[in-house]
């Protein structure tokens, strides 16, 4: 009895040593996968704050603009002169008398009509309006007294009294202050409104008293405000940036949603903090992991626009991306790590009954026995092992630092035409040569230093057989006595890379046979996009640009003046200058092009970088009159190729000119036409470029 019970005793006492290990292990392997987790977390923090912050600057900086020129036009004394003036006139006209423009009126209107112009609140002259149609603009500047009544108004803004007379008001209340918001127009197009109180002069009998009036901007937010949202670093998951604001009890967005939502008219309760937009705006600047208005998981980051007195609340930036896009890499990686983390432990916990059972045999035979039967369980759980690895096709490598092969499995030892047991103990040479090799010795110790996985895609050569393969390194510390392993998983992608390459063939013919279609169309333009896309890619490597971004505007070069196919040929023939609707009619094969290409796949931004073709760096160009901040450097070295191609080479009407002619007519333009740096480059270019003198 006293044996039976020391027995139970010792099988109590080993039960609950093992159960202590495993839960132990368990709430170790919890801690390290968590950590990982929070380390991922604080990675996507520090990228979507980088993207939030870019965005929330340039917005700043861009109302911070539009203010400072309104403050400036309210501080000038004679607009704070001349308005007293017409305000006491206006007081002291008898009712139903004949008004007539005075010299201040006249002065205030050349004023804000020149502040207008030079601001760009005036409209565009060539914009054409149907006919009995009224002018509608969302844009303008204007000049009220301090009863809202219109002194000066540039043209088209309609009635403001009704649509912005809230935020005039606010103005008036606040002398000094410079009130930024978005209002509706009478079209219900969102603008921006910048409202500032014009001071009463000093000295004056109402010197140091309330504003006489108030000056008001109005710029259209989806034109100014809502692009520079979109600008910046772009993510490969689904991410999107908002403004948003609050209103008493509720969160308002103040730009257009990605599901289609109209910027002002769509608005969350505030209670609703478990939501990321009414977080932002409750605690701006926080990385939050919560469902978006979409009810979709999001990581996201806010930031308060600096610099601006709103007539409401502070306007909050929100960037947010996707969370399941964005840790699904991360996430697969935990439960790879969970997995042989767990693998691990049951290996252990296994041995440790093992030897237990091992020590604790009273008898020889018991314990042989017991030996034997623990054996059998290992031998089991190797063969499952080994079932769960060589039933994949992946190519999986356990190896030490020595880069000795610890561990491998069926797709490995068959790719090699060699045994499992045959290649344990080799080394890594003897399976994928000498060459390759170092280079997996070199990643692997990459691995084990930064002790993270490094992905690589990696051309190896197995036994006789060359592929491409998505190579894995992954560190794993310790396995046993073993320490500082490195487990690295292949994945066959040859055929990937195989149909990629074809996928690109087939692109390349296309882009030849348009091109040639191009030439047919128009024999003067011969060569013109393959000469384009020389001098462009060869001032992109003067440049250093990186290799994808010159292959990007080679590509974008040679499909430039695709639509000049749906021009009629004898424009293109023409033997006389170019009449004013000959030059409408031609400018027009910019958006031809892009309207032929859309529906191919690009690698690159082919599709923005032909749009700048004929960009200029004032705003002159089109179709678009792009300015130097929202051209691309792709696009502004476009820009200078075509006119060099164009300039030397002959047309119907005229001779090409000589090379140094070109470069010199093009030193005429740089700097408000073209990119200094990017001349500069091209002048460096033709210096060794004696083969493109016959271009003319």
């Amino acid at each position: 009895m006293t044996e039976q019970r020391n027995i139970r005793r010792s099988v109590t006492a080993a039960i609950l040593a093992l159960a202590v290990l495993v839960g132990a292990g368990g709430l170790l392997i919890n801690l390290y996968i968590e950590n990982e987790r929070q380390r991922d977390l604080l990675q996507w923090e520090t990228r979507l704050g980088l993207v939030a912050d870019s965005k929330a600057d340039a917005l700043a900086r861009s109302l911070a603009a539009d203010q400072r020129d309104l403050r400036e036009l309210a501080n000038n004394a004679s607009l704070q002169l001349y308005l007293w003036q017409l305000v006491r006139a206006r007081q002291q006209q008898m009712p139903g008398g004949v008004q007539v423009e005075s010299a201040q009126q006249s002065y205030l209107r050349n004023l804000m009509l020149a502040a207008a112009e030079r601001g760009g609140y005036m409209p565009d002259p060539a914009a054409r309006v149907p006919a009995n149609l009224p002018r509608s603009l969302s844009y303008g500047l204007a000049l009220l007294d301090a009863e809202l009544r219109p002194v000066v108004v540039t043209p088209g803004l309609g009635q403001l009294a009704d649509s912005y007379g809230d935020v005039m008001r606010h103005a008036l209340a606040s002398p000094g202050t410079t009130l930024v918001d978005l209002r509706l127009d009478p079209q219900d197009r969102v603008v921006v409104v910048i409202a500032v109180s014009v001071a009463a002069v000093s000295g004056s009998l109402t010197g140091g008293g309330p504003p006489n009036g108030v000056l008001i901007g109005v710029r259209s937010a989806e034109q100014e405000l809502y692009p520079l949202l979109s600008r910046g670093p772009a993510f490969a998951e689904d991410s999107e940036a908002l403004l948003v604001a609050r209103q008493d009890d509720t969160i308002v967005f103040l730009s257009p949603t990605q599901d289609g939502g109209a910027p002002l008219r769509r608005s969350l309760p505030i209670e609703r903090s478990d939501l990321a937009e009414v977080a932002a705006v409750l605690s701006p600047g926080k990385f939050v992991s919560l469902d978006n208005y979409r009810g979709v998981p999001v990581l996201q980051v806010s930031r308060r626009i600096r610099g601006l007195v709103s007539a409401g609340e502070p306007w909050v930036l929100v960037q947010g991306i996707n969370a399941k896009d964005a840790l699904s890499t991360a996430d697969e990686r935990r439960r790879f790590l969970l997995a042989t983390l767990s693998l691990l432990l049951f290996s252990i916990a296994t041995l440790s009954v093992a030897a237990w059972r091992h020590g604790s045999s009273v008898r020889a035979r018991h314990q042989a026995e017991e030996l034997r039967n623990k054996a059998a369980k290992l031998q089991k759980q190797t063969d499952l092992l080994h079932t769960i690895t060589d039933n994949i096709d992946v190519l999986t490598v356990l190896m030490n630092r020595d880069q000795e092969v610890v561990f491998t499995n069926q797709a490995t030892a068959t790719a090699a035409k060699n045994t499992i047991a045959g290649m344990v103990g080799s080394r890594i040479s003897a399976i994928f040569g000498t060459n390759m090799a170092a280079e997996i010795a070199a990643l692997s110790d990459e691995a084990r230093r930064q002790r993270v996985p490094v992905q690589r895609v990696m051309q190896l050569q197995i036994d006789s057989t060359l592929g491409s393969y998505q190579a894995s390194f992954i560190p794993v510390e310790r396995i046993g006595e073993r320490r500082q392993l490195v487990l690295l998983v292949l994945s066959d992608v040859t055929d990937l890379r195989l149909a990629e390459q074809h996928h690109a063939d087939m692109l390349r013919s296309l882009v030849s046979a348009l091109s040639d279609a191009v030439d047919l169309h128009d024999p003067y333009s011969a060569h013109h996009a393959n000469r384009m896309a020389e001098v462009a890619q060869a001032v992109a490597r003067e440049l250093d640009l990186p290799t994808d971004e010159q292959e990007t505007l080679g590509l974008a070069a040679t499909l430039a003046n695709i639509g000049k196919i749906m021009l009629p040929g004898d424009l293109l023939t023409k033997t006389e200058a170019l009449t004013a609707a000959d030059r409408e009619l031609l400018q027009k094969h910019v958006n031809y092009s892009l309207e032929l290409l859309k529906g191919l796949d690009f690698d690159g931004p082919v599709l923005d970088v032909i749009a700048q073709k004929q960009e200029r760096l004032d705003g002159s160009g089109y179709p678009l009159g792009l300015t130097e901040e929202q051209m691309s450097l792709s696009g502004r070295i476009l820009s200078v190729a075509n006119a060099f191609v164009a300039l030397v080479s002959a047309r119907a009407y005229r001779q090409g000119m000589s090379m140094d002619d070109a470069l010199a007519e093009l030193l005429r333009g740089a700097g408000t036409q073209f990119d200094r740096r990017v001349i500069a480059a091209l002048f460096h270019v033709v210096e060794n470029r004696g083969d493109w003198s016959g271009w003319s």
